[in-house]
């Protein structure tokens, strides 16, 4: 999930909205509401409730219930929550659906991290948004889910490879059964891998893409600090040098160096670095400081998110070395820069050769992997 922006939902004002908690002991609770003036009764609770689809993914669905025209949101992220937004009668769902359900991922995503932080009002009057998951996010879920990450190692290594030995190699690997597709979405959903039936029976997997997570250096922000911060300027670079090039004896982060070298941050990082990723209101806040630093009143003006979260948050993210704290000044600064990018996984081509050379795969394959690759990455040169 991802970046916030301060805009009317399409130019709506809605006539109330309220978020409903399914609670275990005490059943339905509305957490908050707005106007405070809302009344519900629990049959409308109930109706909310069983009128949502009970799917492993995110939705919006409009509902007709006890007269009143109602939006529901829900996420698998948070399940038993709802947000809901009473429309007026004449209101073009169609026109504000993108919207309402910005608005409820953002009202979900900080109620799960602080309910007492959560200005419903303020948020509704803004029309402020969550917008849907970014590439970069989506790429980080890949390794928050150890098959998917098994299974990329494997195509790493395997470059293109029929679906049910692959299945039986990951059933080996976690010793116990594994659905493939599931196991496989985060990498599909993402364009990683491609799975296409090849002849009549033969189901391959093809490895498209290849990605590589790390910590940049804040490059634009160091530039930009020297601009508008001259005060921090040396010792912010001072501070970032010694993160990535300190003096011998003492060895910086080089995320060039292989994961076979017992030195390489990768293996330690990046399962690090996918979470802060992969968290909606992490990223919003590393992401607002990739371009400049900032107080974390900026921050907050710039992302709308409540001071008290993006504090919490930077401190969370400076316990990580993502980012450090001027305290003479108060601004925040990026320390490294999180990056999670994908490439062309040239390596793949000998592979292929020596597959088809070695008649474990068919001409026919190997066209279908030269095709998708190009389709991805444009004509070799």
């Amino acid at each position: 999930m991802l970046i916030l922006q301060l805009h009317r939902v399409g130019r709506h004002m809605p006539e109330a909205t309220f978020v409903v908690h399914l609670d275990d002991y005490q059943g339905f609770l509305v957490k908050q509401r707005y106007p405070s003036s809302l009344t519900l009764n629990e049959k409308v609770l109930n109706l909310i409730f069983y009128e949502q689809q009970k799917e492993d993914k995110e939705e919006l669905s409009l509902a007709e219930i006890e007269g009143f025209r109602i939006a529901i949101f829900s996420a698998p992220e948070y399940p038993k929550w709802m947000v809901c937004t009473i429309l007026g009668a004449e209101e073009d769902y169609n026109l504000v659906d993108e919207g309402l359900a910005g608005s409820g991922r953002l009202i979900l995503a900080l109620m799960n991290e602080d309910e007492e932080s959560v200005n419903l009002e303020e948020i509704v009057k803004a029309g402020s948004i969550l917008e849907k998951t970014k590439e970069e996010q989506k790429l980080a879920s890949i390794f928050l889910t150890p098959s998917s990450a098994l299974l990329l190692e494997r195509m790493q290594y395997e470059g293109v490879e029929k679906a049910a030995k692959l299945s039986i190699w990951l059933k080996n690997q976690v010793q116990d059964e594994v659905d493939l597709r599931e196991a496989m979405a985060p990498l599909m959903n993402t364009g990683v891998v491609k799975v296409e039936l090849v002849g009549k029976t033969s189901e391959m997997v093809f490895l498209v893409k290849d990605i590589f997570g790390y910590r940049a250096p804040p490059v634009e922000s160091l530039k930009r600090a020297a601009q508008i911060i001259p005060s921090i300027a040396e010792r912010y670079k001072e501070y970032v040098t010694a993160f990535f090039s300190p003096p011998p004896p003492n060895k910086g982060y080089n995320p060039t160096l292989p994961i076979s070298d017992p030195n390489s941050p990768i293996l330690e990082d990046r399962e690090k670095l996918s979470r802060l990723l992969a968290d909606s209101l992490n990223y919003m806040v590393l992401d607002s400081l990739r371009a400049e630093p900032l107080s974390a009143a900026e921050v907050s003006l710039k992302t709308a998110l409540p001071e008290s979260i993006v504090k919490k948050v930077l401190w969370a993210l400076e316990s990580e070395k993502v980012v450090v704290h001027f305290e003479d000044e108060d601004v925040w600064a990026l320390l490294t820069n999180p990056r999670i990018e994908s490439f062309i996984p040239e390596y793949v081509l000998p592979m292929i050769k020596k597959k088809v050379s070695e008649k474990e795969i068919t001409p026919q394959i190997a066209r279908r992997h030269l095709e998708l690759l190009i389709q991805n990455y444009g004509e070799p040169e």
